[in-house]
């Protein structure tokens, strides 16, 4: 209080009063737009319209005789058994509140009338009537003033006196049953569809707020509208008014897989979890254990060692190799080491023969001597073995 105080203090009363009137004048400008927009606004049709030309008197009346009443702001193909009644009133086309119906809609109409569904249908819709929607009766201008005709039933809900209805236009009939000719041609027509029924009302200002209290059209609203059937539900259709709720792609899809891709995400998600957090120690991968012809060399010689086998392949070696060189000198199986060495003629392979055969007789069985053997009689081999080449 202390800060406006002293904001005020540096302000004049002139300045003051300047204010108060502009602020004033901004918020009668404000109501004075809004009131013209909703004068200018064309008869809308809607539940939720409480001018002239709405229908919240004819909603507000079904709700006060015990009628479930409720606003259906969904495409046509969410309608269910649980609606009795459907009220359509015809959007004026240059409203620019207006959703347009699509060709789907009217067949999800037709279907849900067909398994029993009762439609009200307030207006006229030539183009239609033309593709045989809903088997909609053409419009046709009104005749020259006539008896009028009220249908017993409607007499007997106390309908004597509807008055004369305000379009230009009247049904042209082709089978329908009449239930009102207000003087100037038939006005209200019902006739079956499938399991359902449909009841057409030429003229939309028949039920809005401004005509509803004319003569008996109330107690006729009532009568058309009422549900067939106990607790039925009756449902104005307000996505034509543009009053529409979007849908999402899990109130289409059906509830089964709805809940198994839900079950799916679920396992998605558990899985990844399971995935990010170890449960355990990491798994190493096992070393590689190859091994080459140098190890299996190495190992060879190990076992050989341990079973003091060298004597013995000394001794196989060397006295496999005399007996190759001695057929590849000429002389015989049973030749000698000595006479095979006579048969040599090259001097160095003569010596390296004595010197194989020397290592295997000296008993001197080191590896090194067995190296050196092997390595000797591989070479007598290449050079006088008849196969050795």
């Amino acid at each position: 209080m202390q800060a406006v105080r002293r904001v005020l203090a540096g302000v004049s009363l002139p300045e003051i009063l300047l204010i108060v009137l502009a602020i004033a004048a901004l918020v009668t400008l404000a109501v004075l737009e809004q009131t013209q927009n909703a004068a200018e606004a064309p008869d809308s049709y809607s539940t939720y319209d409480t001018t002239n030309g709405g229908y919240k008197a004819f909603y507000e009346l079904l709700e006060r005789e015990g009628i479930r009443v409720e606003r259906f702001e969904q495409r046509p193909g969410f309608l269910d058994d649980s609606t009795d009644t459907l009220v359509y009133a015809e959007p004026l086309s240059f409203d620019p509140r207006q959703v347009a119906s699509t060709k789907q809609d009217a067949y999800d109409i037709e279907a849900w009338v067909r398994r029993g569904g009762r439609l009200l249908y307030l207006g006229f819709d030539d183009a239609a009537a033309k593709e045989r929607i809903l088997a909609l009766p053409f419009s046709t201008p009104k005749s020259k003033p006539r008896p009028v005709v009220i249908d017993p039933a409607l007499r007997d809900a106390g309908v004597a006196s509807v008055g004369i209805f305000s379009s230009n236009l009247r049904w042209k009939t082709s089978g329908q049953h009449v239930l009102v000719d207000d003087g100037r041609g038939p006005a209200i027509l019902t006739y079956h569809f499938g399991k359902g029924t449909v009841t057409t009302i030429i003229d939309q200002t028949v039920f809005d707020d401004e005509n509803l209290a004319v003569g008996d059209r109330a107690r006729l609203a009532l009568a058309l509208a009422a549900p067939g059937r106990t607790r039925g539900i009756v449902a104005f259709d307000e996505t034509i008014h543009g009053y529409y709720t979007p849908e999402h792609w899990w109130q289409i899809v059906p509830r089964p897989f709805a809940i198994a891709l839900g079950i799916a995400l679920v396992a998605l998600l558990v899985a990844l979890g399971g995935a990010m957090s170890r449960l355990g120690p990491p798994i190493v991968p096992r070393a590689r254990d190859d091994r080459t012809s140098s190890d299996f060399i190495d190992a060879l010689s190990a076992l050989l060692e341990r079973g003091h086998a060298s004597r013995t392949v000394l001794a196989e070696a060397v006295t496999s190799a005399t007996r190759s060189i001695a057929r590849g000198v000429g002389a015989g199986d049973d030749a000698t080491p000595a006479q095979v060495a006579e048969r040599i003629e090259s001097v160095q392979g003569r010596a390296d023969f004595r010197e194989m055969t020397y290592l295997a007789e000296s008993g001197a069985y080191e590896p090194r001597n067995l190296v050196r053997a092997v390595a000797l009689a591989q070479r007598l081999r290449k050079e006088f073995a008849p196969h050795g080449r």
